[in-house]
Protein backbone atom coordinates (compact mmCIF):
# COMPACT_ATOMS: atom_id res chain seq x y z
CA UNK A 1 0.00 0.00 0.00
CA UNK A 2 1.13 3.15 -0.70
CA UNK A 3 1.93 6.16 1.66
CA UNK A 4 -1.05 8.13 0.53
CA UNK A 5 -3.29 5.34 0.96
CA UNK A 6 -2.33 4.91 3.87
CA UNK A 7 -2.99 8.55 4.58
CA UNK A 8 -6.84 8.31 3.19
CA UNK A 9 -7.86 5.18 4.46
CA UNK A 10 -5.64 5.54 7.99
CA UNK A 11 -3.13 3.28 9.40
CA UNK A 12 -5.02 1.59 12.14
CA UNK A 13 -8.55 -0.48 11.04
CA UNK A 14 -10.66 -0.97 8.52
CA UNK A 15 -12.03 1.73 6.19
CA UNK A 16 -15.13 3.51 7.40
CA UNK A 17 -17.01 5.29 4.76
CA UNK A 18 -19.07 8.19 4.92
CA UNK A 19 -22.61 8.88 3.00
CA UNK A 20 -23.20 12.30 1.34
CA UNK A 21 -26.48 13.47 0.91
CA UNK A 22 -27.28 15.24 -3.09
CA UNK A 23 -28.33 18.70 -3.09
CA UNK A 24 -32.59 18.62 -2.99
CA UNK A 25 -34.72 20.93 -4.86
CA UNK A 26 -36.05 24.05 -2.81
CA UNK A 27 -39.56 24.59 -3.19
CA UNK A 28 -41.24 27.97 -3.58
CA UNK A 29 -45.08 28.25 -2.75
CA UNK A 30 -47.05 28.41 -5.75
CA UNK A 31 -44.16 28.68 -8.01
CA UNK A 32 -41.81 26.84 -9.70
CA UNK A 33 -38.94 24.62 -8.04
CA UNK A 34 -35.42 25.78 -8.20
CA UNK A 35 -32.06 24.15 -7.96
CA UNK A 36 -29.87 24.79 -5.04
CA UNK A 37 -27.71 25.29 -7.28
CA UNK A 38 -29.35 28.25 -9.17
CA UNK A 39 -30.24 29.68 -5.72
CA UNK A 40 -26.51 29.78 -4.86
CA UNK A 41 -25.18 31.22 -8.28
CA UNK A 42 -27.87 33.88 -7.36
CA UNK A 43 -26.97 34.87 -4.05
CA UNK A 44 -23.00 34.18 -3.92
CA UNK A 45 -21.93 34.98 -7.52
CA UNK A 46 -23.56 37.66 -8.22
CA UNK A 47 -21.89 40.79 -6.25
CA UNK A 48 -24.30 43.41 -4.84
CA UNK A 49 -24.27 46.72 -6.26
CA UNK A 50 -22.29 49.60 -5.12
CA UNK A 51 -20.15 47.17 -3.15
CA UNK A 52 -16.21 47.84 -3.04
CA UNK A 53 -13.90 44.53 -3.76
CA UNK A 54 -12.72 43.19 -0.37
CA UNK A 55 -9.48 44.38 1.39
CA UNK A 56 -6.36 42.65 0.25
CA UNK A 57 -5.43 39.29 2.02
CA UNK A 58 -2.26 39.38 4.34
CA UNK A 59 0.36 38.68 1.87
CA UNK A 60 -1.40 39.21 -1.18
CA UNK A 61 0.89 39.39 -4.45
CA UNK A 62 -0.03 42.91 -5.65
CA UNK A 63 2.87 44.63 -5.24
CA UNK A 64 2.28 47.37 -7.47
CA UNK A 65 -0.29 48.84 -5.39
CA UNK A 66 0.63 52.39 -3.23
CA UNK A 67 -0.82 53.18 -0.08
CA UNK A 68 -0.14 55.78 2.31
CA UNK A 69 -0.55 53.34 5.08
CA UNK A 70 0.80 49.62 5.97
CA UNK A 71 0.37 46.85 8.04
CA UNK A 72 3.69 45.10 8.43
CA UNK A 73 3.52 41.81 9.76
CA UNK A 74 6.47 39.94 11.35
CA UNK A 75 6.69 36.64 12.48
CA UNK A 76 7.96 36.68 15.95
CA UNK A 77 6.13 40.15 16.86
CA UNK A 78 3.00 42.26 16.71
CA UNK A 79 2.37 44.02 13.51
CA UNK A 80 3.45 47.47 13.36
CA UNK A 81 1.26 50.71 11.25
CA UNK A 82 3.61 52.77 9.21
CA UNK A 83 2.67 55.95 7.11
CA UNK A 84 4.72 56.44 4.21
CA UNK A 85 5.07 59.80 2.71
CA UNK A 86 5.27 59.51 -0.61
CA UNK A 87 3.09 56.69 -1.07
CA UNK A 88 5.29 53.36 -1.36
CA UNK A 89 3.59 49.93 -2.57
CA UNK A 90 3.91 46.61 -1.24
CA UNK A 91 7.27 45.63 -2.93
CA UNK A 92 8.75 48.85 -1.12
CA UNK A 93 7.51 48.24 2.10
CA UNK A 94 9.05 44.35 2.10
CA UNK A 95 12.42 45.66 0.66
CA UNK A 96 12.94 48.64 4.01
CA UNK A 97 11.58 46.07 6.33
CA UNK A 98 13.44 42.55 5.54
CA UNK A 99 12.45 40.64 8.30
CA UNK A 100 8.83 40.90 7.99
CA UNK A 101 6.50 38.45 5.88
CA UNK A 102 3.46 40.11 5.23
CA UNK A 103 2.46 44.05 4.48
CA UNK A 104 -1.20 45.12 3.60
CA UNK A 105 -2.53 48.85 3.12
CA UNK A 106 -5.19 49.95 5.81
CA UNK A 107 -6.72 52.74 6.18
CA UNK A 108 -6.22 53.85 9.38
CA UNK A 109 -8.95 55.19 12.23
CA UNK A 110 -8.53 59.21 12.55
CA UNK A 111 -9.59 60.75 15.94
CA UNK A 112 -10.66 64.09 15.68
CA UNK A 113 -9.52 66.64 17.78
CA UNK A 114 -11.18 67.95 20.97
CA UNK A 115 -10.50 71.64 19.91
CA UNK A 116 -8.68 73.29 17.27
CA UNK A 117 -5.41 73.74 16.20
CA UNK A 118 -4.39 76.94 18.48
CA UNK A 119 -2.24 79.80 16.86
CA UNK A 120 0.81 78.70 19.45
CA UNK A 121 0.48 74.92 18.12
CA UNK A 122 1.10 75.81 14.63
CA UNK A 123 3.90 78.42 14.62
CA UNK A 124 5.60 75.56 16.20
CA UNK A 125 4.54 72.96 13.64
CA UNK A 126 6.02 75.45 11.29
CA UNK A 127 9.13 76.14 13.27
CA UNK A 128 9.89 72.24 13.46
CA UNK A 129 9.51 71.69 10.07
CA UNK A 130 11.70 74.62 8.85
CA UNK A 131 14.29 73.22 11.61
CA UNK A 132 14.09 69.37 9.80
CA UNK A 133 14.66 71.34 6.28
CA UNK A 134 11.13 71.01 5.16
CA UNK A 135 10.47 74.02 2.80
CA UNK A 136 8.08 72.84 0.26
CA UNK A 137 4.76 74.35 0.95
CA UNK A 138 2.47 72.00 -0.25
CA UNK A 139 3.90 69.55 2.27
CA UNK A 140 3.77 72.08 5.04
CA UNK A 141 -0.10 72.98 4.70
CA UNK A 142 -0.68 68.73 4.18
CA UNK A 143 1.15 68.57 7.34
CA UNK A 144 -0.89 71.85 9.30
CA UNK A 145 -4.28 69.94 7.35
CA UNK A 146 -3.36 66.76 9.37
CA UNK A 147 -3.17 68.21 12.38
CA UNK A 148 -6.24 70.17 12.26
CA UNK A 149 -8.19 66.86 11.15
CA UNK A 150 -6.34 64.07 13.22
CA UNK A 151 -5.82 64.16 17.24
CA UNK A 152 -2.63 61.61 16.70
CA UNK A 153 -1.14 63.87 13.94
CA UNK A 154 -1.33 66.43 15.74
CA UNK A 155 0.36 65.50 18.92
CA UNK A 156 3.11 63.42 16.88
CA UNK A 157 3.98 67.15 15.42
CA UNK A 158 3.55 69.10 18.58
CA UNK A 159 5.43 67.10 20.67
CA UNK A 160 8.38 66.58 18.09
CA UNK A 161 8.41 70.51 18.00
CA UNK A 162 8.49 70.97 21.74
CA UNK A 163 10.98 68.28 22.40
CA UNK A 164 13.31 69.56 19.48
CA UNK A 165 12.71 72.99 19.13
CA UNK A 166 14.76 74.96 21.56
CA UNK A 167 13.12 76.77 24.42
CA UNK A 168 12.11 80.62 23.45
CA UNK A 169 14.54 81.39 26.46
CA UNK A 170 16.98 79.44 25.59
CA UNK A 171 17.24 81.18 22.05
CA UNK A 172 17.39 84.68 23.67
CA UNK A 173 13.06 85.55 22.41
CA UNK A 174 11.93 86.36 25.65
Amino acid sequence: MSALSNLIRGKSGPVEFATATPATFATLEGGKGRTVASVATVAVAKPPQGQTAPPPEVGAVDTATASRWWLIHYPDRAPVEVCCFPDATRAEILERHPDAVAAEPFTPTIRQPSAPLSAEEEAAIRAWLALIGETDPATIAEVIGQCQRDADARAYFTGRAAAELPAAGEAGLC
